[in-house]
This record gives structure tokens, C-alpha cells and sequence, in this order.
């Protein structure tokens, strides 16, 4: 008897599906995944690689993000705003500086030609005053004696200088005279009436308390200069 191994034969075996086991006991063993295709197989291993590289992701280090650059360009221009604030307040300060200098200048200026104008006004009255006052010296230097405004002239000369107006009272002297003599003239202050004869003499007030007669309407001594 031949003993021929009976798997010799060139004969497709039918092997037999797993039999899943019935029972719920914890030492059963789970058939089904010899049933499983490919993609349910390694499913979940593409499920922990994703979860794997979700994690790997959320420990991989982030590139912070420029934060700030719109804030630090707002801030720039604001800066530079300010800038031409400063330089046109400062133009405009320079500009009024300028101008109150100028004015100010001009002012002074005024005010210095004022002073010279009324210095020479002053100058100039003064002079006017001195001019006047020898006109009015020179008037009195024709030879004419005395202060006053009246000018009478000596045609009959002799009178003698009295301290009041009247034949008695007291000799006086004037200017170092004792009396008038013909032909000099004399500026009276005021002519008088006699103190004791009235208007019958008349007398020439020369200064306080000396006097000397002119004469009477019959008798004229003098004669008014004009």
C-alpha cells in the first residue's frame, strides 16, 4: 500500500472561511478582522498618522506675525503732521518777529524825528524870541532913553527929575542924570496929569518915583515922536 501524501495532488483546496465564534466571551477572538479590506485595515493607522501630524503641527513653532506696522506708519505720519505744524507756527512767529521788529523800528524812527522836530521848533522859537527882542533893542537904540512905549523928544530941555509929578517935590536923578536936555529922547511909561495943578501940566512917568514935566498947552517942551 502506497502511502502517497493526498495533498501531492495538483487539486485546488478549498479552505474554509473562519467561523466566528459565537460566544461574547472575553477570550474570543475577533474573526472579523480577517474580512477587512485594505482600507479598512489601515484606516485607523491613517487615522492616528493625521492625528500624529495634527499634533506635530500644533507644537511646531509658529511665526509670529508683525503686529504694529500700521500703528507704527500712523504714528510716523502724525509725527511728520506735527513736523510741519512746528515748522509753520515757527515760520509764522518769524514772519511777526519780523514785522513788530520793523514796526517797532519804524516807531522809534518817529518818535526820534518827533524829538528832533520839536527840538528844532524849540530852537527855532527861541531864536525868533532873540531876533524879536533885539528889533525891539535896536528900536530903542536910536537914541532914545527909557523902557516904556512912548517916545517924546526934548525941544526945550531943562526939566529936572522929580519923585513925584509937581514942581515941589524932591530932585531925583535917572540913569545917572539930574535932567532932561534938547534934543534927547526919552520912552516914557505914562503921561500924568499935574499932582497939585491937574491937567493944566502934564508930567512923563519915566520909573517909579521919577518924573519929569512936558509943560502945558502954552508952554511945550517936547514934542511926540510916533
Amino acid at each position: 500500500m502506497s502511502n502517497k501524501n493526498p495533498y501531492e495532488k495538483q487539486q485546488e483546496l478549498d479552505i474554509p472561511d473562519f467561523v466566528e465564534d459565537k460566544t461574547n466571551s472575553d477570550s474570543s477572538i475577533d474573526m472579523s478582522i480577517f474580512k477587512m479590506s485594505d482600507d479598512e485595515l489601515y484606516d485607523d493607522v491613517t487615522e492616528e498618522n493625521e492625528t500624529y501630524e495634527d499634533d506635530y503641527d500644533d507644537y511646531e513653532p509658529r511665526r509670529k506675525k508683525k503686529k504694529g506696522n500700521a500703528s507704527i506708519v500712523i504714528c510716523i505720519i502724525l509725527i511728520l503732521l506735527l513736523l510741519l505744524a512746528l515748522a509753520g507756527a515757527a515760520f509764522y512767529a518769524l514772519k511777526q518777529h519780523e514785522a513788530y521788529v520793523k514796526a517797532n523800528t519804524a516807531y522809534l524812527q518817529m518818535q526820534a524825528n518827533e524829538d528832533n522836530y520839536k527840538k528844532q521848533i524849540a530852537e527855532q522859537s527861541a531864536t525868533i524870541a532873540d531876533l524879536e527882542k533885539k528889533i525891539e533893542e535896536l528900536q530903542r537904540n536910536d537914541g532914545s532913553i527909557g523902557e516904556g512905549d512912548i517916545v517924546y523928544e526934548i525941544t526945550d530941555g531943562g526939566m529936572r527929575f522929580r519923585v513925584e509929578p509937581t514942581s515941589d517935590a524932591e530932585l531925583t536923578t535917572y540913569n545917572g542924570y539930574s535932567q532932561v536936555e534938547t534934543g534927547e529922547r526919552y520912552r516914557v511909561l505914562e503921561v500924568v496929569n499935574d499932582k497939585d495943578l491937574g491937567d493944566e501940566y502934564l508930567w512923563a512917568k519915566l520909573a517909579d518915583n521919577v518924573y519929569f514935566c512936558l509943560g502945558s498947552d502954552s508952554d511945550n517942551w517936547v514934542k511926540r515922536i510916533d
